[in-house]
């Protein structure tokens, strides 16, 4: 097998009392558009450990990974990328949004999705999923095997 390079990207999932925590962002292409806290993977950091270095940068607030919602694939420009989507409980619920990147959040649920100006269909559904409670739940090996390691299923 060998390397290839590709788009990485991953997105914390976070539902409180059936709504999802969305935020709007701030600046680039997709300014006032909303999703999930969301973002790259750097190299060398595993996805799961960059979807919440996200939602602290994002939102201020900590969390744990949970399970698995969705994963979208594509190719643009001739790269692979891979989106993983991620059920994140949270630690606390005072949000502390990064204004160089987030201008609003809030709470929504899904009967407000259509007054919601999405990133992307693909988000939306992503979002969906979330409140639908559809989870690929994770196991932790990482201790037996001495590196990261986790397992979807």
């Amino acid at each position: 097998m060998r390397a290839i390079p590709t788009d990485l990207g991953v997105a914390a999932c976070v539902v409180k009392d059936s709504k999802i925590l969305l935020v709007k962002e701030s600046r680039g292409p997709k300014a006032g558009f909303w999703g999930m806290p969301k973002g790259a993977v750097d190299q060398g950091e595993s996805p799961a450990k960059a979807v919440l270095r996200e939602l602290r940068e994002e939102c201020g607030i900590g969390g744990k990974v949970l399970g698995l919602i969705a994963i979208r694939e594509r190719v643009n420009n001739g790269i692979p990328g891979i989106f993983i989507a991620y059920s994140v409980t949270i630690d606390e619920y005072e949000i502390k949004i990064d204004p160089n990147e987030i201008s609003e959040y809030g709470w929504f649920s899904i009967s407000e999705f259509d007054n919601i100006k999405w990133i992307s269909q693909a988000m939306r559904d992503i979002a969906s999923s979330s409140l639908d409670g559809k989870i690929l739940n994770l196991t932790d090996y990482s201790s037996e095997r001495k590196e990261h390691y986790f397992v979807f299923s």
